[in-house]
């Protein structure tokens, strides 16, 4: 998803958490909100001590300090991160005004007269605009640049930001009088923030591992409160279960530019970027293993659910519907209180079989049903309408190269044009090696999996992480997709990729038991999605796209559909 209008932006994550916080920030001090970002931020030492934490790695503590500073920010009334930061941080260091900084320069200007010339620092900010980053890993990697960390920092960043924490007390402290002296505190706290992640991510990587800051905070903050699963959070103050010095101010100009007037638009914002993580997260039958299902809003749209889908199928499914008004009991009963300890709640199997109900429901009973329960039901059913598609593409650097990106812009150009187009959501996984292939199928539920590049009669060709060929069986490949019950369609558009094929993997397995030229295979492709964007099946849309290549004047023919039958269909 390289799209940049689906990308989040660093203020998109500001508005996000500070909505589903924002009733508790409501009854809060400043002070109680800091204290609450001091303590979270202490969590951090673990980064430099070997002291462990129980159940808290770096990762968590970054994520839980993060999580608190918006608030704080939201509680200041800052309008937006960005502007705070990058008026600071224009992609240079605001003290030597280079990038990365000289320490030497830094060294001669700190505590100086002139601790930061507003001037320069201003041009800067306007005439590097175009290199403002945009999500959190971009921001990560800004900093990184500026203030480089190497495999030898250790305890750099996290004394820097003990020191903060100590300044931006004082600038709380005195705000009503000097707001403007929060700003700068407020940017140079982010700043060693920042400064953790990079070291972290490259202690990461030491030990072969990958960090993506974005990734794993919004695995945690996924438009959701994560303890109470409420969208606005209900956890009690105090949880159960857990029974400085002021720099120059910067020239900002009017206090408006950073500052909230108008609240509720930025509330309005939140809750629907709430929403669009939620969303892209893959909803709440995704989200079923995470989140507490035991209390909250997810509790409660998972008891009218059932409730509401029991008088639908009384007549026609009198045991279901029994089965149905049972769990909702048994679900409203387990309902726990917000902050105490999460008790195991599966609804996976649940779910699923109220998806298949919900599937064969005409559209007027499911607008009565969203109509008449709670928002979140409406998100619940969402999910179940969605069809979850991955375009998987290889193209090796030692193979002949094809055309993968124009099949994936035939698909999304047919999802955005198609009456049911919006309920289809494409994940794209470029030049996949197998092991991205595995790891992406464990994080959310696909119906479709479309693979787009080389194949021969016994093999499908993915790449090495240097780019080159390797060969995985089909046999390999079908026992794999096998496993995972939410496929219901394998799409192989390669040459000679069904030539072999005896069974379908899945339901259906859509293939080619000859060659085909990319013209071809993106014309199957565009009339694939035309249909299903419209609301048809696998079998109708299978036809569809072999007609889009018999119009264009190509040869279909080596086109098949393979389900329950010993050969090929044509």
């Amino acid at each position: 998803m390289d799209d940049t209008s689906k990308m989040l932006r660093l203020d998109d994550l500001y508005k996000m958490v500070s909505y589903i916080y924002s009733d508790q920030n409501l009854i809060r001090s400043e002070i109680v909100t800091f204290s609450h970002f001091v303590e979270v931020c202490g969590m951090l030492t673990i980064h430099d001590r070997n002291k462990k934490r129980e159940n808290i790695t770096v990762t968590d503590a970054l994520c839980k300090a993060r999580g608190w500073y918006f608030p704080l920010l939201a509680k200041m009334k800052i309008k937006s991160v960005e502007e705070l930061v990058y008026r600071k941080f224009p992609f240079v260091c605001p003290y030597c005004r280079k990038v990365p900084h000289d320490d030497a320069i830094c060294k001669q200007v700190r505590g100086t007269e002139q601790t930061v010339n507003h001037n320069d620092l201003r041009k800067l900010h306007n005439s590097n605009q175009q290199k403002k980053p945009i999500g959190l890993d971009d921001w990560q990697n800004m900093f990184q640049e500026i203030y480089p960390r190497t495999t030898d920092d250790r305890g750099r960043s996290t004394i820097g930001l003990l020191e903060e924490l100590g300044e931006i007390s004082e600038a709380i402290r005195v705000f009503e009088k000097h707001p403007k002296y929060f700003v700068g505190e407020a940017a140079d706290t982010f700043s060693y923030l920042m400064g953790i992640a990079n070291e972290h991510k490259i202690r990461e990587a030491q030990l072969d591992r990958e960090f993506s800051f974005e990734q794993e905070f919004l695995r945690r903050y996924p438009g959701l409160c994560p303890q109470c699963g409420s969208r606005v959070c209900v956890c009690p103050a105090v949880p159960e279960a857990t029974i400085g010095r002021l720099t120059k101010e910067l020239d900002i100009g009017s206090l408006e530019e950073l500052f909230l007037t108008q609240t509720e638009d930025f509330s309005i914002e939140g809750r629907e970027i709430c929403q669009k993580v939620l969303e892209r997260a893959g909803g709440f039958s995704t989200l079923v293993s995470e989140l507490p299902f035991d209390r909250g809003d997810a509790n409660h749209a998972l008891v009218l659910l059932c409730i509401k889908l029991a008088e639908i199928v009384q007549n026609d499914r009198p045991d279901f519907a029994d089965r149905l008004r049972a769990e909702a009991y048994k679900i409203g009963s387990h309902q726990s209180k917000a902050g105490t300890k999460e008790e195991p709640f599966d609804a996976q199997d649940l779910l699923s079989e109220i998806a298949k109900t919900w599937r064969g429901l005409d559209d007027e009973i499911k607008s009565e049903i969203r109509s008449t329960s709670s928002e979140i039901v409406e998100d619940l059913t969402q999910g179940m309408e969605t069809i979850n598609i991955l375009f998987v593409s290889c193209s090796p650097s030692d193979q002949d190269n094809i055309r993968v990106a124009n099949e994936l812009r035939a698909a999304n150009e047919s999802t955005k044009i198609g009456s049911k187009g919006n309920l289809i959501n494409i994940e794209n996984l470029p030049a996949a090696t197998i092991d991205d292939l595995r790891r992406e199928m464990l994080r959310r539920p696909y119906e479709i999996v479309q693979f787009s590049g080389h194949a021969d009669a016994s093999n499908l060709i993915f790449e090495t992480p240097e780019g080159e060929t390797l060969e995985v069986s089909l046999i390999a490949i079908k026992e794999f997709l096998d496993r995972y019950d939410s496929v219901k369609c394998v799409i192989l558009n390669a040459c000679e990729s069904v030539t072999s094929l005896k069974s379908p993997i899945s339901q259906y397995t859509i293939g080619m038991d000859d060659t085909i030229d990319d013209e071809a295979a993106i014309e199957f492709t565009r009339g694939f999605y035309d249909a299903l964007a419209a609301g048809k099946g696998i079998e109708f849309s299978f036809g569809e796209g072999k007609t889009a290549v018999s119009l264009k004047g190509m040869d279909n023919s080596s086109i098949k559909l393979v389900k329950s039958s010993d050969k090929p269909s044509s």
